[in-house]
């Protein structure tokens, strides 16, 4: 991921997890379900595909093959759709406030998510976020391959792709905020300046009281 650099060297960042954290739910499965309902996903494929990711356990969020061969123009508007019918409404209220609270100080907001980026894209618009961060995929001739594009979001990729575009914007991350609720987000957490573990798992609300993290709940 390239981003244009910044001219303003100084400027705080707030980062965003977003299921479970800004999102009640996970988005992807969402998704998922939207896609069976609106038949562009048949049942059998998606058993085949499920019972698949249920044996390749280590693999299973990098897997994106129940989209194969799907137009890419087809898929962003269902992913749209599917935003605004079953997605927007699961963004709390207290996690809108929370990145406004953040812009009203003149932080940049980034979203940092393994969910889909396309399907995330309509959230960074509704909350002028400054860089979504998510899973790419990959096309080929106007089609999904099933693959996924570069790093995968998750664990300690998260981190380096935020490292990514620390360099890029120039901004220090000593300085910034990050906004989790995933044990995985520790990785991340352990190299920012102000962490909050959010709706946090038990193995996170763990870690958080360890190293005194300040811990916060997103309702709807």
């Amino acid at each position: 991921m390239i981003w244009p650099p910044e001219d303003d060297m100084s400027r705080v960042v707030a980062i965003f997890d977003v299921d479970q954290t800004l999102v009640q739910g996970y988005t992807e499965r969402l998704f998922f379900r939207y896609l069976v309902r609106q038949r562009r996903l048949s049942l059998p494929r998606a058993l085949v595909y499920l019972s698949g990711v249920a044996c390749r356990i280590r693999d299973r969020f990098q897997d994106k093959s129940y989209l194969a061969g799907l137009q890419v123009e087809e898929v962003v508007r269902l992913a749209r759709q599917c935003y605004r019918k079953d997605i927007a409404s699961r963004v709390g209220l207290a996690a809108r406030a929370c990145v406004r609270e953040h812009q009203a100080q003149g932080h940049a907001i980034a979203l940092l998510s393994g969910s889909l980026s396309l399907l995330l894209a309509p959230l960074q618009e509704e909350l002028g976020a400054d860089w979504l961060i998510a899973t790419e995929l990959q096309r080929v001739n106007g089609q999904f391959t099933g693959a996924i594009s570069g790093l995968h979001p998750r664990g300690p990729n998260k981190l380096r792709l935020l490292q990514d575009l620390s360099r890029a914007q120039g901004f220090d991350l000593s300085q910034a905020y990050a906004y989790g609720d995933h044990i995985q987000d520790s990785y991340l957490f352990r190299s920012i300046g102000n962490p909050v573990a959010v709706n946090p798992s038990w193995r996170l609300k763990r870690q958080a009281r360890k190293y005194c993290w300040p811990i916060r709940y997103f309702t709807l």
